[in-house]
């Protein structure tokens, strides 16, 4: 990427303007699209087409409680919409969520990133069971990779969820697994797909209950020739979730992933050089949760995540590698949550604790250790249609110190089927231990790196534009300080605390209630981020992106789900990218054979449908039109 222009920013003026301007635009639209004589006996509460009142989250304040009490900025996607897209990674999934932008660097299972609300990646704190997935060494997460036929919801915080989580800036994706059938002593889905360039997606599963016990078993394999030049991937993973009910008032739930993947990714043909990398993962949780009384529990639970990765370049011409690194990291920890649930309160107090180290010979002395611990109090108060959410957070981190997480935030039911939210929150992210401790081949390490820190608010609104059309709109402005950059040459540099940064935008959403089995649903972010006090503009940061969808559902015709998706960044600081194209994905199912508990559907996917082309570097173009089908068995 080339070296930023400084351009003033937009003002708040104008990006105010804009936000109308689009509202007011994708709010006629829709309004024009679906037809005004839908009957009165099929109006629902339309706040239900962005979430069900009666839903439990757990993400925010890590106790369930409805979602119109939940003051962040949250947005669910549920195992219904993953399997609606055909979705092969938790890549695929992300870049259909409104305010998370993915940068995918080729197809299925290729490297990707993500961003919320335009942080770095590195601010975002990914986790499935309680584990969280960031490498200590980079705070790097295989999005590209991870694979979905598991996850039962994921839950996204867009805002730093520090006294909550503690690290995490940026936000967090919390991915929530799949549990036993309580219906049904066996059961189970088996899955195929094929496509072009020798993709293949294999999975199966079995769930059920017997007794006091539950369980969930899976296992998958994606492979690929690769959608994109020099992209090969070959992924497998194994999945276990058990559950025993010992008591009335005791369970016992154990966990156990492992996730494995090798891929290329790309070549520069200008050098003479391919990429490439893998990883082995494996993570483990084990947790008591037990009931001291009808309005009180007590939750212990360990964690341990063991990684494997690997990096090279390749010399094209002679077929050996250069520069490989490895890593070994090891990372074990355990929680205490006591949760007292009032008629008007939801109280939580917890205790965490981590160590982790990290074993390569591109870390100084070859180990370095990382050890955190925190303690954290929030709490959920309820007055008729307002609630109010405090929260504190200390957290102790060795390789920067201590850092304390304050957040408040308030709802309010104005009028039938609306939430006003409101919350402030300090957040920060630690800095992954090798910019710390790392020595590479091109980097120097900096033991004296300080937290990145930030103070957010947000504000937003839900609520019926008709009875058929629900709007959702959210106002946000992150204000970072101690930013960690890069100083040096291409060759040598380390990274260092520099300066300040300041994201600020508006995220816009519509949804429709389905009308003749369609419904719509339209999304839009906009993020104006910049240097304070100069109002130079930032290169990373898209300027903003779109996503439309529409759906289609007829148990007797079929299901049928259109997404496209668009990020703008800014030309002039990223001149070797596209940027001009939506990017258009087809999705049919239909089911050919239902009896009894078994059910056959068969699938079709046509990616990017009209072939566009968009991507931030030309050494990584977006997959061209490609085309894949499949088969899937309920039993």
């Amino acid at each position: 990427m080339s070296p930023s222009t400084p351009k003033p920013s937009i003002s708040t003026r104008h990006l105010t303007r804009r936000a109308i301007l689009h509202a007011a635009l994708i709010a006629t639209c829709s309004a024009v699209l679906v037809p005004a004589t839908v009957r009165a006996d099929d109006e629902m509460d339309v706040l239900r087409m962005l979430y069900r009142d009666t839903d439990l989250v757990v993400t925010a304040t890590r106790t369930p409680k409805p979602l119109s009490q939940v003051a962040e900025n949250v947005s669910i996607v549920t195992a219904d919409e993953i399997e609606a897209i055909n979705a092969h990674t938790l890549a695929d999934v992300l870049r259909y969520v409104n305010g998370v932008q993915t940068d995918q660097r080729g197809g299925p299972g290729s490297y990707a990133a993500v961003s919320i609300q335009g942080s770095d990646a590195r601010h975002v704190r990914v986790m499935v069971d309680g584990v969280t997935l960031n490498s200590i060494s980079s705070d790097n997460v295989e999005i590209g990779a991870f694979p979905v036929q598991d996850i039962d919801r994921i839950e996204i915080i867009k805002g730093p969820a520090s006294s909550s989580w503690g690290s995490s800036l940026g936000g967090v994706i919390n991915i929530i697994t799949k549990g036993s059938d309580p219906d049904r002593r066996l059961g189970g889905a088996v899955s195929a797909s094929i496509g072009e360039q020798g993709t293949a997606d294999l999975r199966a599963a079995l769930s059920g209950t017997t007794g006091d016990v539950g369980y969930y078993l899976s296992a998958g394999g994606l492979t690929s020739d690769g959608v994109t030049p020099a992209t090969p991937f070959d992924g497998g993973n194994l999945y276990t979730k058990l559950a025993y009910q010992a008591a009335s008032q005791t369970k016992l739930q154990f966990t156990l992933g492992y996730n494995r993947m090798k891929r290329g990714d790309g070549q520069d043909l200008s050098y003479g050089i391919g990429l490439g990398s893998g990883s082995e993962q494996l993570f483990s949780t084990a947790e008591l949760t037990y009931d001291l009384r009808d309005d009180l529990s007590l939750d212990v639970s360990g964690r341990v995540i063991r990684l494997h990765s690997f990096q090279f370049m390749e010399d094209l011409a002679s077929g050996s590698e250069m520069y490989p690194q490895a890593f070994d990291e090891l990372n074990a920890g355990t929680s205490v949550k006591l949760h007292w649930q009032g008629a008007h309160q939801n109280l939580l107090a917890g205790f965490d604790n981590d160590n982790g180290s990290v074993d390569s010979q591109a870390i100084k002395s070859g180990k370095q250790w990382l050890e955190t611990w925190a303690v954290y109090l929030n709490d959920t108060l309820t007055w008729g249609a307002f609630s109010a959410t405090p929260g504190v957070r200390y957290d102790y981190t060795s390789t920067s110190g201590s850092f304390v997480s304050p957040s408040l935030g308030i709802t309010y039911r104005p009028w039938k089927g609306a939430v006003l939210r409101a919350s402030v929150a300090r957040g920060f992210s630690a800095p992954p231990l090798f910019y710390s401790y790392g020595d590479g081949v091109f980097f120097k390490s900096n033991p004296n790196l300080k937290e990145e820190s930030v103070w957010s608010y947000a504000v937003g609104l839900e609520t019926p534009v008709t009875d058929y059309v629900v709007f959702k709109a959210t106002g946000f402005r992150h204000d970072i300080d101690d930013v960690i950059s890069f100083a040096g040459t291409a060759t040598d540099y380390t990274a260092i605390n520099r300066g300040k940064q300041r994201r600020q935008g508006v995220e816009l959403e519509l949804r429709t209630k389905p009308v003749l089995h369609t419904s719509l649903m339209a999304g839009y972010t906009y993020i104006d981020a910049d240097t304070p006090g100069d109002g130079a503009a930032l290169a990373t940061p898209p300027r903003y992106t779109v996503d439309l969808g529409v759906d289609y559902n007829d148990a007797r015709v079929g299901r049928g789900t259109l997404r496209g998706y668009f990020i703008r960044q800014r030309p002039y600081e990223v001149p070797t990218g596209r940027f001009h194209a939506v990017i258009w994905d087809l999705n049919l199912a239909r089911t050919v054979v239902e009896r009894d508990n078994r059910k056959v559907d068969l699938f079709f996917t046509a990616h990017n449908l009209l072939n566009g082309s968009q991507y931030t570097d030309s050494l990584f173009p977006n997959p061209r039109r490609w085309f894949e089908g499949g088969v899937r068995f309920r039993f």
